[in-house]
């Protein structure tokens, strides 16, 4: 059988067997790869595929979440086109549309919504949260669930399965999911840096998001829930990821809930959830002093916006196998 040409088999390394011949086994032989020893032939397997080691770093850049960028540089409109095929094609449960996707990449827009993503803890005792500045991108995807518009499950009977069902919602988190991590592996193989958030309130309950999109209505009637976003975009060179350029913070709150600097405003008039009570200082003025919420916490304001990072954690994940 011919071997492939020292050019064909750095081209096979790089990129796979091309799709007209895409058995692995096949070019094996041709690329004289084949071998007994299965330890040998595993190791000569990975290089020949089009890069598993890569795969294993672009996912590592995948999980560390970015939160300072680069203003100056715009993201490609053929890459922002590309990923936004992805998040519109991206597998779903029977196919189904289970969720619209919002973006920007107008840097007024974008700091705009920003304002409203308090919810990247600081500190749990005493509470008080960040803005997520990930959010703060180049370039923001937004996720919202959404009931879809045909029905293409069924009960046990045959009937079919109504739309507002919780396992419905089940399938839009998870169809999200998929688009979420199809996005941010392609961002970060084409060198983009990325960074989630699950943040998307509002403050005194005025339903920002819901208004910014134009889906209150929907919201409110149960149809539509906003779900994830990512921001995407350049970091700023020499500097670490997990500092902002956010400044300031919400003291009497450890997470984005329901937050108002207005007292007595009882609770939320869409949720019905009772609104936290917090104070929102800039740490360039007052970096260092001591704060005492409205809850009787005292506070340090910290000097600098540094966002704690958990990737360096173990997580118990488990690979088992099933016998």
């Amino acid at each position: 059988m011919t071997k492939l040409s020292d050019e064909e088999l750095a081209h096979v390394r790089k990129y796979g067997p091309p799709l007209e011949d895409p058995v692995i086994e096949n070019y094996l032989d041709k690329a004289g790869l084949s071998n007994p020893d299965e330890e040998t032939r595993e190791t000569k397997v990975k290089h020949l595929q089009y890069g598993l080691d890569m795969d294993q770093e672009v996912i590592r850049r995948a999980q560390k979440c970015q939160r300072n960028w680069n203003y100056t540089r715009d993201i490609n409109s053929s890459v922002r086109d590309h990923l936004l095929w992805i998040a519109q094609n991206a597998p779903s449960k029977q196919h189904e549309g289970f969720y619209d996707v919002y973006w920007s990449e107008d840097r007024d827009t974008i700091q705009e919504m920003s304002r409203y993503t308090w919810g990247c803890t600081h500190s749990r005792t005493p509470p008080s949260t960040w803005r997520n500045a990930q959010a703060n991108a180049n370039m923001y995807i937004l996720f919202v669930a959404k009931e879809p518009s045909g029905q293409e499950n069924c009960h046990v009977d045959g009937s079919l399965k109504e739309n507002n069902r919780p396992e419905r919602w089940e399938n839009a988190y998870v169809s999200i999911g998929i688009a979420m991590g199809m996005i941010l592996f392609t961002a970060n193989q084409l060198g983009l840096q990325t960074g989630c958030n699950k943040s998307h309130g509002d403050f005194d309950g005025d339903d920002y998001f819901e208004n910014k999109l134009g889906i209150l209505e929907d919201v409110r009637a149960g149809k539509k829930r906003i779900a994830y976003g990512i921001g995407i975009g350049y970091g700023q060179d020499g500097r670490p990821r997990y500092e902002t350029d956010e400044t300031e913070i919400a003291l009497g709150a450890g997470n984005g809930d329901t937050l108002t600097q207005y007292p007595d405003m009882g609770t939320h008039p869409s949720t019905g959830k009772e609104f936290r009570y917090v104070k929102v200082v800039d740490t360039t003025e007052m970096g260092g002093q001591e704060v005492t919420d409205h809850y009787g916490n005292v506070h340090t304001v910290p000097h600098d916006s540094n966002i704690k990072i958990n990737t360096m954690r173990p997580r118990d994940i488990k690979i088992i196998e099933i016998e």
